[in-house]
């Protein structure tokens, strides 16, 4: 199986190598990467002429033989999308994420749900507001996604009173719209964090429905983004369920090495990240 690992060129500990960034998670063992554009205040959506900067990181990629398999679209936090001026804008944002991602030749672009009525939705009896509003968001919005040839892939999220948090939910809503644009990211982290989930449960209940995955872990029901074997979850288990299903995209991490680290132990972390990885995906070879 292909493992790969979320890479933002704005940020983190990666940025350190520069332009050898791909080159880099090459040597270290990973073919794919999940591109983050969630940050909508980076260049990428600044800049009057951002099709150029998209054109090279594809290029550098390409070079170094890293697929770029997934892409991450607009989040910020806490939510705001509670007017139809704050979801214009939010729907403008993600169609030119999306337009991004096919620039890359990515294939999957992630989003979470909208919050219109915040993230405590079911404390204030919101749940058909937010359904009602994600539905006609999302069937706007997939009229990009087809026009560009991607696979819009929502996202479960670690909100414990939201109403479109658990993978069930999600699941629910992507066979409600019924269109084969729209599929399942599911991430491991934000599934452990409630008690009453069974993460291998989940990945069967998705079954083909689910396209692409954010691997991480986590304990005491926090969204830690730990590497896997620091938190809860049972890697095995979930391996079994994703063969089980006939999973056959990429194991995609959701984690990076510390930032700070000196060069020499960021290098050996992230080798151990794809190691681990690859102890994880065993099972499915």
């Amino acid at each position: 199986m292909k493992i790969g690992i979320e890479l933002n060129i704005f940020a983190g500990g990666y940025c350190r190598y520069g332009d050898k960034k791909y080159l880099k998670l090459k040597e270290h063992g990973f073919s794919c990467i999940d591109f983050n554009m969630a940050n909508t205040n980076t260049e990428i959506y600044t800049s009057a002429a951002p099709d150029g900067l998209l054109l090279r990181e594809k290029a550098l990629a390409d070079e170094a033989g890293i697929e770029i398999n997934q892409a991450h679209g607009p989040w910020r936090s806490p939510p705001r999308d509670g007017t139809f001026e704050s979801r214009a804008e939010r729907m403008d944002k993600m169609q030119k994420s999306i337009r991004f991602a096919s620039l890359l030749g990515c294939k999957n672009w992630v989003v979470h749900p909208l919050m219109p009525a915040g993230a405590d939705d079911t404390l204030t009896g919101a749940e058909k507001e937010t359904w009602d509003i994600n539905t006609r968001f999302m069937k706007e919005l997939l009229i990009t996604a087809k026009e560009y040839g991607v696979t819009v892939c929502l996202e479960n999220v670690p909100m414990l009173k939201f109403s479109l948090a658990k993978p069930a939910a999600i699941l629910r809503f992507v066979e409600e719209i019924g269109d084969e644009n729209l599929k399942i990211c599911l991430d491991t982290g934000h599934a452990n964090v409630f008690d009453d989930l069974s993460l291998c449960d989940e990945v069967r209940r998705l079954g083909d429905r689910l396209k692409v995955l954010h691997v991480h872990d986590n304990k005491c029901g926090k969204d830690l983004h730990l590497m896997p074997y620091s938190g809860t979850v049972d890697w095995t288990a979930f391996a079994r369920a994703l063969q089980d299903i006939g999973f056959n995209g990429v194991f995609s991490l959701e984690t990076a090495p510390a930032p700070n680290l000196p060069d020499s132990l960021f290098e050996k972390s992230s080798i151990m990240l794809y190691e681990t990885a690859n102890e994880i995906t065993s099972v499915l070879t």
